[in-house]
């Protein structure tokens, strides 16, 4: 059996929900999106061994699902061995929203899934790793390099900011899963990490919009991108209503946003000729 990654369509809207499936037939999980999407990974999962479980970061999208399931029954459902994260430090964090450059959005932000995902994580004990940029893991033949956590003072778009980035390489493959990084995280990965971004595949940081910039991309020269995106989603223009008032998102600190369009304009340049877009239905992708 070769290694093979699934990527879930969307049960939820533009969530993110992956499982790859070793040679051994054992699985690792990212995200998982919704709680609606829960059933849809269970039938990838199929009862197998989850060696690891990775959080990109704590966007409703991405973890309410497995929250959930720890809520339900301490994910009882799920024959899980390590669950891997690293998210802002809460206490923080929360006293220092007067640093951001929208102090109420900031608020919303940390305030929005960790305190509930911090009550809940005591659950599954032991079974918890908080993962540390430079950390690498073996799952059998799937090895996973850490290449980027939190990094504290991205206060302007600080959930994804916060996205956890490894790089997964297997005999054959290698891909590279930037969660929902922004611009400014993307920059920081690119000062820090330049020399280990080269990848066979990417997953498109937050969907394919908003997101890590051109330099990133380039040095990733990626064959295949994958898109945890609808088709609204996928076929975005270059600046969406949300994104056309250029003035307020320079008083955020976010002025690097760009919609979908500009995204596969860059990808378009790389020669990327390989798409894998959730909008088509679940992805098959072989390592």
């Amino acid at each position: 059996m070769q290694t093979t990654l699934y990527m879930l369509t969307e049960t939820s809207p533009y969530m993110m929900s992956f499982v790859i499936v070793t040679e051994q037939n054992n699985c690792i999980v990212v995200d998982g999106g919704r709680p609606e999407d829960m059933p849809l990974l269970k039938e990838y999962v199929g009862g197998r061994h989850i060696s690891a479980w990775f959080l990109t970061h704590a966007h409703c999208d991405h973890i309410t699902g497995i929250m959930s399931e720890m809520e339900k029954n301490g994910l009882a459902d799920f024959d899980l061995e390590k669950l891997y994260y690293h998210f802002p430090d809460y206490d923080d964090w929360s006293k220092r929203e007067q640093e951001a450059p929208n102090p109420a959005y900031f608020h919303r932000e940390i305030n929005e899934q960790i305190p509930r995902f911090n009550k809940l994580v005591p659950c599954l004990g032991d079974r918890v790793h908080i993962a540390q940029q430079g950390e690498s893991y073996q799952f059998d033949e799937v090895r996973v390099d850490v290449l980027y956590t939190t990094h504290d003072g991205l206060f302007a778009n600080p959930m994804n900011d916060s996205s956890m980035v490894f790089k997964v390489t297997t005999p054959r493959k290698t891909v590279l899963f930037l969660g929902d990084l922004g611009p400014d995280g993307g920059d920081i990965l690119f000062d820090e990490s330049r020399h280990l971004l080269k990848s066979d595949i990417v997953q498109m940081a937050h969907h394919g919009h908003e997101c890590v910039q051109m330099h990133v991309y380039a040095e990733i020269m990626p064959e295949a991108c994958m898109w945890c995106a609808r088709d609204w989603l996928y076929n975005e223009p270059e600046l969406p209503d949300w994104l056309k008032d250029r003035e307020k998102l320079k008083q955020r600190g976010r002025i690097r946003m760009y919609g979908v369009a500009l995204t596969r304009k860059w990808m378009d340049l790389l020669g990327v000729k390989t798409h894998y877009v959730t909008a088509n239905g679940t992805q098959t992708v072989l390592l």
